[in-house]
């Protein structure tokens, strides 16, 4: 069922924006990635960003797990959030 709309002007929402702390070009760019990310791999993209995250961590590199992370994040809350639960227990 329908309504229809009367003069309302309606706009997207993005569940997950005001987790994102940095600046526009960081969201930018892992919202980016994201979006390239599912297009090649689809539903198991969150898992991919996931992976590239604990690999980052592994090397010691934390900028980049941090943004990988935020990939995750974008794509899949719940499993970035399992993710950092687990890191730091």
């Amino acid at each position: 069922m329908a309504r229809p709309i009367l003069g309302r002007h309606v706009r997207a929402v993005n569940d997950n924006a005001e987790e994102w702390c940095a600046s526009w070009p960081q969201e930018s760019a892992a919202l980016d990635t994201a979006l390239r990310l599912f297009a090649a791999h689809g539903f198991s993209a969150a898992a991919r960003a996931r992976d590239a995250a604990e690999i980052a961590e592994g090397s010691g590199d934390g900028d980049r797990a941090g943004f990988w992370l935020e990939v995750c994040r974008t794509l899949d809350r719940r499993m970035a959030r399992d993710f950092q639960r687990r890191k730091h227990s």
